[in-house]
């Protein structure tokens, strides 16, 4: 788990979450069923009860999608890691949805299917963003929407890929310790080391597991390919910009590639992170 990346959003998530990590720890682990008797099960419910407002300020804490909605967090923590977005888009019901699917081609028809839904919450997204620093990025992402609605999904996967990766060298150069000791550019495989991340099976706390979410679909994402290897199916910022063709750029991987984009954005915004982005 990387512990550096913002001291401020790790102490308030880490302090609202780790007396509580217990009682809701079945939202990482399933549980097994069990069938209590009425009079225990009461009785559980009134001890649990005092909890409550401390797990609905938990809940207010999460991506807005996520809200209420009791995901299986675990199954998430593996959809991201093959590079899927969950964190502020898609809505919930995709969500779900997607966790359903058996492989990666199935997740490509639910994103398809599931297009206008996703579009709609990716405007939703792109509309709360209030920092001016990122007016234009939004303005691009925005383009990318229309372009996706008007079927144009090659422009859209690139010009989305481009913002992704213009937010991803901003937050490496607000974030010295991403880069070279001599404050450069590292590489994508040392940037891969440095976003948060967190492992499916690891007893994280829910603070640990929100402030790595959004950056949970960067490991698939920044996978770099040799060029003896196929060129990837899933949408990959490598085989984006140098393996333009019809395996990595189709209407699916357009649409991750946008939802991508605007979660990064929508996190960026939501929770102040600095960003050192070109004028």
């Amino acid at each position: 788990m990387t512990n550096d990346f913002d001291a401020r959003l790790a102490e308030v998530l880490n302090a609202a979450t780790e007396n509580i990590r217990r009682t809701v720890a079945a939202n990482l682990i399933p549980a097994p069923k069990v069938v209590l008797p009425t009079p225990l099960l009461e009785g559980l419910s009134k001890a649990v009860a005092p909890l409550q407002p401390a797990l609905e300020r938990l809940d207010a804490m999460m991506p807005e999608n996520w809200q209420g909605q009791h995901l299986a967090y675990t199954d998430m923590v593996r959809l991201m890691l093959e590079g899927v977005p969950l964190a502020w888009v898609p809505p919930a019901d995709v969500i779900r949805q997607l966790l359903a699917a058996d492989d990666v081609r199935s997740r490509a028809k639910v994103l398809n299917d599931s297009r206008t839904e996703i579009l709609a919450s990716c405007s939703k997204a792109l509309a709360s963003v209030t920092d001016t620093r990122f007016a234009a990025q939004r303005a691009l992402l925005e383009e990318c929407v229309q372009m996706i609605e008007g079927d144009m999904f090659s422009g859209a996967q690139a010009l989305a890929a481009n913002v992704w990766d213009t937010f991803v060298r901003g937050l490496a150069f607000a974030n010295p310790a991403w880069l070279t000791d001599k404050g450069w550019w590292p590489g994508y495989a040392k940037i891969k080391q440095s976003v948060p991340t967190v492992d499916v099976d690891e007893d994280a706390t829910i603070g640990q597991f929100r402030r790595a979410a959004v950056f949970l679909p960067f490991a698939q994402t920044l996978e770099e390919f040799r060029r003896q290897h196929p060129v990837p199916e899933g949408f990959n910022r490598h085989a984006t910009a140098h393996a333009a063709g019809s395996v990595q750029y189709t209407a699916a991987n357009a649409v991750v590639a946008l939802m991508l984009a605007v979660s990064v954005l929508r996190e960026i915004d939501d929770q102040g992170y600095s960003v050192q982005l070109h004028a």
